[in-house]
């Protein structure tokens, strides 16, 4: 089937004609089971500029001047749209088999989606294993996915290059919209989130765009482009939640939580920026300013109340106790602010126990050779090597707020219930303090402290704080808990 071209030269920002609008299809003739070569009278630079010369498909500029085109303001007015596929661990079978077997693998992908398109479906190589089609004859979402559905079905069919068989999957993102609605970039973009969705759910699958969790992905990238300036800037800050004892309300001691107080985003979650520093390695970093901004305060808060020894509690994430430099840094901050290493208490959550051996035990190690106490968070929620807390000198438990926020009557009730008595007598069993955290009213902490629990960490007793707040509570006598 022959379609009018589109005319590359013209400005997409200029209307498109009717004929321009008629790209439904390929561009070139279908020829059974071979590529689709560009036109040969096409001058050569064109075609080598808008033709793909591996598969013979319209590449990526071709595709956007089809896309401006069907979003033009004289476009008819149907609904278009885009699947964007990406075949699964391509680059692994270009390394193990060689870019000649990848090349081939690419040319039977490319006629495998080919010959199952039909009318108003552009077929364009997108990427080094990408292909995009733009759908511009469907009345529904519902048509689009079922074209992504087939084109899955066709790509894991097995495939026998060069005496081996293959059998490859794909990943599509999926996204529709009505003309006029979207830019041509808007809609690319909305099929690469698409796809990031489909990818991160596993192989062989599609997903249609989310445009609530494309929202939350756009901000996670803006985090993650602006916290290194937030460190260097001094946007980052540490604020203290106090934990009391179980048996008199006097203060413990505060955990240390990172802020981050944004120009224009104004006050940041660590809930928003912690998994994504975690995730582009820039949690080493933040970790090394909250641990120093912790033990200055707590140095400070010695030296004005010298009577108090107030535990300072500080959050590691598992890449930091992959780090064999983290107990050097520890124990050169103890000596520098004048901390007795017991009052610096390192939390750790179950991930960091898993391994019997290794970097992260080593680092443990050390930091308990130094005096510093070890905490594990979240106590109960992961998958810890129990055999660890043997060789670990751990001293205390933290058992999760969501184990204990229930009211109390339901809380009392529940299976909740009988896993704090569980922890608490392991805890007992091993010499062990444990911590109850979210604890949110005086029933509970009630309940709580019946259970056997010796600290209680929650709003009833604080919520994060500034240092000075946490000042005027040790300068209150005698130092209860409100």
């Amino acid at each position: 089937m022959n379609l009018p071209e589109i005319d590359i030269t013209r400005n997409p920002c200029d209307a498109a004609s009717p004929g321009d609008l008629a790209l439904g299809a390929y561009l070139a003739e279908r020829r059974g089971d071979d590529l689709h070569p560009p036109p040969q009278h096409l001058p050569l630079a064109r075609r080598h500029t808008t033709y793909d010369p591996l598969t013979g498909l319209p590449n990526r500029i071709m595709l956007k001047q089809a896309l401006f085109a069907a979003l033009s303001p004289t476009a008819a007015q149907r609904p278009i749209g885009l699947c964007h596929v990406d075949v699964d661990g391509f680059a692994a079978i270009n390394h193990i088999l060689g870019h000649d077997i990848g090349d081939q693998l690419l040319q039977t992908i490319a006629r495998r989606i080919s010959q199952r398109l039909g009318d108003g479906c552009l077929l364009a190589r997108t990427g080094s294993d990408e292909f995009t089609i733009l759908v511009t004859a469907s009345a529904h979402t519902a048509d689009i996915t079922d074209i992504a559905e087939t084109i899955l079905r066709a790509i894991r069919q097995p495939v026998r290059l060069a005496g081996r068989r293959l059998q490859v999957t794909a990943g599509i993102g999926v996204v529709a919209c009505e003309p006029h609605h979207d830019s041509a970039a808007e809609l690319m973009s909305a099929a690469e989130s698409a796809l990031a969705q489909a990818k991160a759910a596993g192989r062989d699958r599609y997903r249609r765009y989310d445009p609530d969790l494309h929202a939350r992905q756009q901000a996670r990238h803006e985090i993650a482009w602006a916290l290194p300036q937030a460190l260097a800037r001094g946007e980052l800050f540490v604020e203290y939640q106090p934990m009391v004892r179980a048996d008199d309300g006097r203060l413990h001691g505060v955990e240390a939580l990172a802020r981050w107080r944004h120009p224009r985003l104004g006050l940041v979650a660590p809930a928003q920026f912690i998994p994504v520093a975690e995730e582009h390695g820039m949690i080493g970093a933040v970790g090394r300013f909250v641990l120093r901004t912790a033990c200055a305060q707590a140095g400070t808060w010695h030296t004005r109340h010298p009577g108090r020894r107030l535990i300072m509690s500080v959050n590691l994430a598992p890449a930091q106790t992959d780090d064999p430099a983290l107990p050097v840094l520890v124990a050169g901050l103890l000596a520098q602010h004048g901390i007795d290493p017991a009052m610096l208490q390192l939390e750790i959550t179950e991930s960091s126990m898993m391994p019997t051996a290794g970097p992260a035990l080593d680092t443990l190690r050390a930091l308990a050779r130094l005096g510093v106490r070890i905490a594990i968070d979240d106590f109960g929620t992961g998958y810890a090597n129990l055999t660890n807390l043997r060789s670990l000198p751990v001293h205390h438990l933290k058992i999760p707020r969501q184990f204990v926020t229930a009211p109390v009557d339901e809380f009392a009730e529940r299976v909740d219930c009988a896993l704090v008595d569980t922890v608490v007598r392991l805890a007992r069993s091993l010499g062990l303090g444990v911590i109850a955290e979210g604890v949110e009213s005086q029933a509970q902490a009630t309940l709580l402290r019946r259970l056997g629990c010796d600290v209680f960490q929650g709003y009833v007793y604080g919520k994060p704080q500034s240092p000075d707040a946490i000042e005027a509570r040790l300068s209150a006598s005698p130092g209860r808990a409100p």
